[in-house]
């Protein structure tokens, strides 16, 4: 209970809960029961979660990548059930399902160090202000099924299709509902179709004399035994009590262009394809799927995190938390060695980092960079060709 006290009893605000109607949200949940979303939530995330995080500093000596425990809580694990990867992925997958993800941000004892950034899972939510103008996350937790007022400068909160409410992303539960209804929909006519295509269809004809009740359970027993799924060899056997008369009727369709236009649907309301989800794209289509879906996110990670996780004094020195992905690991491989090649002999890439762009794993002293004599600095061309002093070489010259 101690990290948790922590979290909620912060003393870096101090505010009078006020209990507004404003900014109730309930998600439905039922996204996270549909196959389609699953596969899109699955494909984000798993592209989402590649991203590495970097605490950086840049002032007038240049760019510092910064190795302090800020920098190895997110780059390696932002909580103690979740790797970065793993805390990333679930970002990614709480967008495409709720468009909002919230982590709460958990302190040590004097407030002095973050120790976690945990995911919080909620039935419900609200954000709102108080009468001192305080920002406020009112939630119940399902961890412990508890409800809890926050500070909302303490909840990384990430956004997607920000365009309704004030605090919130807009859920896609509503947008999506009419085209799920109808795959829905499309799913039981398939299941119809594949029901009667493998049974008997029509009517018995009883030669004895009986009553209603009789003839009910006549029916009953005929229908259970031959006229479902299971009669796979489409027989029947009767006596010379009864007589079969088959219906012959038209079986319809499966109606494949609909159910592929929903789904089509679906994925562009994700900004996903076919070749998304099965990992076909080319590198012109990878560099598109990635500025369309995976930077905003990236983006929104940066500014959410540098403004919640650093203070003003670190931001005013020029310190910032930036989610960065290497496109080349995403190229083909005739496509690394072209890019890969020509960064290396221009010394922007070590050996170990070229190795790992071509699959290879790295070696000792690999962490060097080789530029090539090439090339050099515009301003020390005279020095490369005639020499430190301003004259031509003449040591072999021989006069």
């Amino acid at each position: 209970m101690g990290i948790i006290a922590n979290f909620f009893n912060s003393h870096r605000a101090r505010y009078r809960p006020v209990m507004l109607s404003r900014g109730e949200y309930m998600p439905t949940g039922s996204l996270r029961d549909n196959d389609i979303v699953g596969a899109v939530a699955d494909a984000i995330g798993r592209n989402v979660g590649k991203l590495k995080p970097q605490v950086t500093r840049k002032d007038e000596n240049g760019l510092t990548i910064k190795n302090d425990s800020l920098a190895r809580l997110l780059s390696l694990r932002p909580c103690p059930e979740l790797s970065t990867y793993d805390f990333l992925y679930r970002v990614a997958v709480d967008l495409v399902y709720t468009s909002n993800f919230f982590g709460g941000i958990f302190y040590n004892e004097d407030f002095t160090r973050i120790t976690s950034i945990q995911p919080i899972t909620t039935s419900n939510y609200r954000i709102f202000e108080d009468d001192s103008h305080n920002i406020l996350f009112r939630f119940r937790w399902e961890y412990d099924g508890n409800t809890y007022t926050v500070p909302y400068q303490n909840v990384i909160h990430i956004k997607a299709r920000y365009n309704k409410k004030r605090f919130m992303g807009t859920s896609p539960d509503i947008e999506l509902k009419r085209s799920l209804d109808l795959i829905e929909t499309s799913g039981e006519t398939i299941k119809n179709i594949v029901n009667r295509s493998n049974s008997l269809m029509g009517y018995l004809r009883y030669n004895n004399i009986a009553d209603d009740d009789e003839l009910r359970e006549k029916a009953r027993d005929f229908q259970d035994a031959y006229m479902n799924a299971g009669n796979a060899g489409g027989l029947a056997a009767i006596d010379n009590t009864m007589e079969f008369k088959e219906i012959t009727q038209r079986t319809s369709g499966i109606p494949v262009s609909q159910i592929n236009f929903l789904r089509d649907n679906i994925y562009r309301y994700y900004g996903v394809n076919e070749k998304v989800l099965t990992s076909t794209l080319t590198d012109q289509e990878w560099i598109s799927f990635y500025e369309n879906v995976i930077e905003p996110i990236a983006i929104q990670l940066s500014y959410e995190c540098t403004f919640k996780l650093l203070t003003s004094r670190e931001i005013g020195y020029g310190n910032r938390i930036d989610f960065v992905a290497n496109l080349l690991q995403y190229a083909t491989l005739q496509t690394r060695n072209a890019v890969g090649g020509d960064m290396f002999d221009r010394g922007a890439l070590t050996v170990n980092e070229y190795r790992e762009l071509m699959y290879y794993g790295p070696v000792d002293g690999g962490d060097v960079r080789m530029v090539s004599l090439n090339y050099v600095k515009s301003g020390d061309q005279s020095l490369y060709q005639v020499g430190a002093d301003g004259n031509p070489d003449t040591t072999n010259s021989g006069e």
